[in-house]
């Protein structure tokens, strides 16, 4: 008894990230390379899912749109949505997103890789054109492999695409020349196969040539590097001593949709060479007219033909094939040329399968952070190429009024992945409805079936609440009573961070950013939120912008702002000026002293805000400095009112009245029925309002 002491192969593949095999891009082709005990696993259906992968690009995501595995060479080529310059800084990280299936990057052995970090990728220009490192024939292939640090050009070559093959016999016969039928390129596995007119014999001395040609693409790698010349470089003859004097011999035929596929009996290979028309052969239908027959690709290897049909099948259709040998090269042959019979009426075994009619049906929603994902029960996966847009999807929070947009929609598997315009609370109560749009792009599993609308469907949330964060204990000041508990503050705008993460903004922005510029107002020195308090309310959010261009902080600005609060109404405002929230008063300070500086103020459109008034330090007018005279205006912003003004350091509504580099005001964002401008207020100053 013989006992296996073979240790199994338990460890999965690792990426390389040194050297000159580390990750490589070239246009949109990114090259990662593995090393391993096995090969990778080849198989399409388990390669990884392009949505596993994250590149990023000069700091930007480069989505992956398809995945190519070459198990023997151990690479996994990813093509990218936009080509990568020479020098640019990029990454790639991979996470295995369904652990549960079979999709991963993994080995021959099944042994998978979970993930990898982010990993720099090269992107200096690949200038080594590709070496020829091996040539063999067998019958009429002619195999030219390649030594190339990235791909091979997978452009089509044409004609004999510069190759010429001649020979003669081991006792030095006259020389013979193979003409070259075609030349097909094998990108990942770095070869150039030429299919000659006529076999080579076995004992006969080969060499092949090549010239680039003068027109039409030639042999050269991904990066334009191209292949030298060659002239009468030895081929090994691989072909068997025994002539191949067996014909192809038809064995069966089967359907699937629009693709029939005839299988031969072969000692060794079929033929490859592409066919024109239909070849010679004929589809006919018991039910109906003939099908034409628009392409046939042979397979070599697995000695098959493949036609594709003009129309798909019925799974209840009965098919024959017939085949009458064609002339020329379309002929249906083996390597050694020896033709494949006629066929007449020949019986096709019918494999195309019922048709799958029940649409997706929705199944869990749930939410974490920004990530939605609605998970649906279907017999097949859902078409992650024909999917809803996010204008489809229409989500409410319980915790306000404004509708969380939905920035962006994925597929994978059976899940529906919606990525939000900004993280929910785990406190969050949230409805989602969805309207299938007219067209193609919509919910459907792979059977083309659409998932139907739905309206208010309650989400599950998963979001963890915070972690509570202690603040620091203040130290006592030695100059007050008693000591007061200080809010922290880390830009010191004189509203505490726990306010200003409260702060809501336009179009349903993060929480804490009220003027959706993607950083948060507590880390902003010239952007300040706070909480005001209004009649019969807990309470409305309000957002001060200083050095503001259209809502957004000037780039290079040295504004900050001081101070912002509220403040009570003065008794002798305008009898007609509503001020729900009352004051807004604030100070900010000015990189240049006497220059003016632009405001912008987000509240909420429900207090009826028709302006932005101002009484100048004089105490003789009011004004509506968020109008067109003024220099301002009024912009509804997703879901926000934002009230555009302007205040000269040292001017009429600077309230201390000099040019100090400081600006100090108390504005009310208010309502003023504007069919009575020109009315002089109730009170004891005689002043107007405009």
């Amino acid at each position: 008894m013989t006992t296996d002491t073979t240790t199994p192969d338990t460890t999965a593949p690792q990426l390389i990230t040194t050297g000159a095999t580390r990750p490589t891009a070239s246009g949109n082709q990114l090259v990662l390379r593995f090393s391993d005990a096995s090969n990778l696993h080849a198989d399409p259906a388990r390669k990884p899912a392009a949505g596993d992968f994250a590149v990023r690009v000069a700091g930007a995501a480069n989505a992956v749109t398809a995945v190519a595995v070459d198990g023997a060479a151990k690479t996994i080529t990813l093509t990218l949505t936009t080509a990568v310059t020479v020098g640019q800084t990029a990454t790639v990280a991979y996470t295995d997103s369904t652990p549960d299936d079979t999709s991963a990057i993994q080995d021959a052995q099944g042994n998978r890789l979970t993930g990898f970090a982010a990993t720099e990728i090269n992107t200096t220009p690949d200038t080594t054109p590709p070496l020829l490192s091996s040539a063999a024939v067998n019958g009429n292939q002619l195999v030219l492999t390649y030594t190339e640090a990235s791909s091979l050009d997978a452009a089509a070559l044409t004609g004999n695409a510069g190759f010429a093959v001649s020979g003669h016999g081991a006792d030095g016969t006259a020389p013979i020349a193979y003409g070259v039928f075609s030349a097909v390129v094998n990108a990942t596995a770095k070869t150039v196969t030429l299919t000659l007119k006529a076999p080579v014999l076995h004992g006969q001395k080969v060499t092949v040539s090549y010239t680039k040609p003068t027109t039409g693409p030639g042999v050269q790698d991904t990066t334009g590097n191209e292949a030298a010349n060659l002239i009468d470089q030895a081929v090994a003859n691989n072909t068997s001593a025994e002539a191949d004097t067996t014909p192809p011999v038809f064995r069966s035929a089967t359907v699937n949709g629009n693709q029939l596929v005839l299988t031969y009996t072969e000692a060794n290979n079929l033929e490859g060479a592409a066919r024109t028309g239909s070849a010679g052969f004929a589809v006919n239908s018991a039910e109906g007219a003939a099908i034409p027959v628009t392409g046939i690709v042979v397979n070599a290897t697995a000695n098959t033909v493949t036609l594709t049909l003009g129309r798909a099948v019925t799974h209840a259709e009965r098919l024959t094939v017939s085949y009458t040998k064609p002339g020329g090269n379309d002929v249906v042959q083996d390597a050694t040329g020896n033709d494949a019979a006629n066929l007449s009426n020949e019986a096709v075994s019918n494999d195309t399968p019922i048709p799958e009619t029940t649409p997706p049906e929705l199944g869990d929603v749930t939410v974490n952070g920004d990530q939605l994902e609605l998970i649906y029960t279907d017999e097949n996966k859902l078409d992650a190429h024909h999917t809803a847009p996010a204008s489809a999807f229409a989500l409410s929070s319980s915790s306000d009024d404004v509708a969380i947009r939905v920035r962006s929609v994925a597929v994978t598997g059976k899940t529906v992945t919606l990525t939000l315009s900004r993280a929910v609370a785990s406190d969050e109560v949230l409805t989602l409805s969805y309207t299938k749009p007219a067209g193609d792009n919509v919910i459907q599993d792979a059977a083309s079936n659409d998932a139907p609308s739905f309206g208010k469907q309650d989400v599950e949330n998963l979001t963890p609440e915070p972690t509570p964060v202690s603040a620091p204990t203040p130290k006592p000041d030695p100059s007050a009573a008693k000591p007061n508990p200080v809010a922290l503050n880390a830009d010191s705008d004189g509203v505490s961070d726990t306010q200003e993460r409260q702060a809501i903004g336009p179009w349903g922005s993060a929480r804490g950013d009220g003027n959706d510029d993607g950083i948060a107002d507590s880390a902003q020195a010239a952007v300040a939120s706070f909480s005001a308090k209004i009649s019969g309310s807990p309470g409305t959010s309000v957002t001060l912008v200083a050095d503001s261009q259209g809502g957004k902080v000037t780039s290079g600005s040295h504004a900050r702002i001081t101070s912002l609060e509220q403040k009570t109404a003065p008794a002798e405002t305008p009898q007609a000026l509503e001020t729900p929230i009352a004051l807004t008063s604030f100070q900010a300070t000015l990189e240049t002293t006497g220059s003016t500086e632009t405001f912008s103020l987000y509240v909420d459109p429900k207090i009826g805000a028709n302006g932005y008034w101002l009484q100048d330090h004089g105490g003789t007018t009011w004004v509506n400095l968020a109008s067109s005279p003024y220099g301002g205006k009024m912009v509804n912003e997703g879901g926000r009112l934002r009230l555009d003004f302007s205040i000269t350091d040292g001017g009429p509504f600077d309230a201390d009245g000099e040019a100090n580099g400081s600006i100090t005001a108390s504005g009310a964002a208010a309502q003023m029925p504007l069919s009575i401008v020109g009315q002089a207020p109730n009170g004891a100053q005689d002043g107007f309002w405009l």
